[in-house]
């Protein structure tokens, strides 16, 4: 006979309590998950439970459950089966459950009578209880929608609006900071690394390079990183710049008729303590800005100064990079940042909509990070979308909303001057080709194989967009636009690193 517990709502308290004890170092978990689970009922041999939404069930039973096993073995000291249901509309009958729980006591009769060991058909082996565990799933619906915010202030779900300020003749984004930076496992490696060496500048990890895709949060890291230096070691004179804006400086501080630009141009970088340069890859093919960089470096390392870069790509996959110069990138610590995991993503929807104060249900947050895994920029714009969305038609942030007004988004569809302008702007900085020069004449070998590369990137991502059309485009008829992709089409055949380099690009574009 199966003894019932009954006081469910202490059951539910204790379980979650205990549960959230065990996540406290990712709480995340705890608040994605089990902020909105509910026991229905117990009993010595089963727990019946249920969570709001689907994906709820089914990332708890395939990766949380041994945290339910350990609660309930804390605090009832028993090893139960468990019975999980997601709800939405009605409530679980008491019916269902006796169904449920018949199954289960059956299921357990034939373990028992009819399990063998080896094919031995004459030896029954009864099945420890930690063995026979099991998961039974049903979808079954409630009322009960609750909005549990027990962990509002949980420390890893972070803010990633910036602003930009003036400080030290140079612009720093102050809203940057450790503290409200999104850590997952994606990233957390990364994380931990930077907040070392903001902590003991050229001491720890000199030279330093963050790598990973665009939209990550590489800049942010860096600009926490520089915002630390500038509260702890108001001292030192840190230096914060992007590599494009580096290079631009370099070329406006080269004049022939006022040496003296130059010098002090040199002075700047030659003479802070800390320099952290930000998508350092746009030096690739400047062979100016390389030679600068390269003096730049020996000068601050040798003087026992921080050094630190981020870029889309490891020092060895920066094109057109000059040996002397990877070498350098590659003497220190590098790590790299990965696309969000499901759970990171939904850290990020769910604080960027409680900072915008908007309301948005677990099911259309879930659709969200589901539909939407590239990167962190694309998942603000949904957010901001939404956002408007909601308050331009006023209605409510529905999962049908939510469907409609990111269609663009989850599908990838963008306007086409939009998707040629990053095409060539990606190329040229793969290539080390000026942009202009790949809807030009010049006929170089360099310029000639990157426009190829180019139209071959245009047409793979619009199949719509004809020969013609993207002739038209580079002034160019459709006959040599169809040589152009058929060229690369047979290059990348043979060649893996090219077929490598257009599948960065390509993700790059579409990111």
């Amino acid at each position: 006979m199966l003894i019932e517990f009954k006081d469910y709502n202490e059951m539910t308290l204790r379980l979650k309590e205990e549960i959230k004890k065990n996540t406290a170092q990712n709480p995340i978990i705890y608040e994605l998950w089990f902020s909105e689970m509910s026991v229905l009922r117990m009993t010595d041999m089963i727990l019946f439970i249920s969570v709001h939404t689907d994906t709820q069930k089914l990332t708890i039973e395939n990766k949380y459950m041994h945290l339910i096993n350990d609660a309930v073995q804390k605090h009832y000291g028993l090893d139960l089966r468990v019975v999980i249901y997601y709800t939405q509309d009605g409530k679980i009958t008491k019916e269902q459950m006796d169904s449920d729980e018949k199954r289960i006591l059956l299921d357990d009769i034939d373990e028992e009578s009819i399990s063998f060991i080896g094919g031995n058909k004459n030896k029954p082996v009864s099945k420890p209880a930690a063995v026979k565990r099991e998961v039974i799933t049903n979808a079954a619906q409630n009322t009960d929608n609750k909005d549990n915010k027990d962990n509002k202030d949980n420390k890893e779900i972070k803010n990633f609006d910036a602003e930009t300020d003036e400080e030290a003749g140079f612009i720093v984004k102050r809203k940057y900071t450790f503290d409200n930076f999104v850590v997952g496992s994606s990233n957390r490696f990364a994380y931990k690394a930077c907040i070392a060496v903001s902590q003991y500048p050229a001491v720890r990890y000199n030279p330093f390079f963050v790598h990973g895709p665009s939209g990550l949060g590489k800049t942010h890291l860096l600009c926490a990183i520089s915002n630390e230096y500038n509260k702890k070691f108001k001292h030192m004179k840190t230096i914060y710049v992007n590599g494009e804006d580096f290079a631009n400086e370099l070329i406006d501080a080269i004049d022939e008729k006022n040496p003296k630009k130059t010098q002090v141009f040199r002075n700047k970088y030659r003479n802070c303590d800390i320099l952290l340069i930000d998508d350092i890859q746009f030096i690739g093919g400047k062979a100016a800005t390389q030679n600068e960089i390269f003096h730049t470096f020996n000068t601050l390392y040798e003087a026992g100064k921080q050094i630190i870069f981020t870029s889309d790509r490891p020092p060895k996959d920066i094109n057109l990079l000059e040996e002397r110069i990877k070498s350098r990138f590659e003497s220190g610590l590098i790590v790299d940042i990965q696309p969000p995991d499901l759970e990171l993503r939904i850290a990020i929807l769910k604080r960027k909509s409680e900072d915008m104060g908007i309301k948005i249900t677990n099911d259309v947050l879930f659709f969200l990070a589901e539909n939407i895994s590239s990167n962190i920029r694309q998942i603000e714009g949904a957010i901001k979308k939404l956002n408007a969305y909601s308050y331009l038609n006023n209605s409510e942030i529905t999962l049908e909303l939510a469907k409609s007004c990111i269609a663009d988004i989850l599908s990838g569809t963008e306007p086409l001057n939009v998707t040629v302008e990053k095409v060539l702007a990606a190329v040229s900085q793969a290539f080390g080709v000026p942009q202009e020069d790949l809807k030009s004449k010049r006929r170089t070998k360099e310029i000639s194989f990157a426009r190829n590369v180019a139209i071959y990137i245009i047409r793979t991502i619009s199949k719509d967009l004809s020969y013609p059309a993207i002739g038209r485009l580079f002034n160019r008829n459709h006959s040599t636009i169809m040589s152009s992709y058929d060229n690369i089409e047979e290059e990348i055949k043979n060649n893996p690193s090219l077929y490598t380099k257009i599948k960065d690009i390509t993700n790059l574009v579409k990111g």
